[in-house]
């Protein structure tokens, strides 16, 4: 998997705003009237991802590494994730 996928992922299957402002990449997601910190990349990052970084990424929206590199892949729907991500996060 390589950085831009994740990048695309974030902002144009999810729809979260980026902000490169600061020291990392954050991504924020408005989801029923709420704010989210869903992704952080450092802005070193390019390529591909190794396994450290793609579980990182995948902790913030509460998935396993595989479910991860199954959205960003597009064989795990938006719904199946963000279903995933809202039953994981209040347990």
């Amino acid at each position: 998997m390589r950085l831009r996928d994740a990048q695309r992922a974030f902002t144009s299957k999810l729809g979260a705003e980026e902000d490169v402002s600061g020291d990392h990449i954050y991504y924020y997601l408005e989801y029923e009237g709420s704010n989210y910190t869903v992704g952080k990349l450092s802005h070193s990052w390019s390529g591909p991802l190794n396994d450290t970084q793609i579980n990182m990424l995948s902790k913030k929206l509460f998935l396993k590494k595989n479910e991860f590199e199954r959205w960003v892949e597009c064989t795990m729907p938006n719904t199946e994730m963000i279903s995933l991500w809202l039953s994981r996060r209040t347990t």
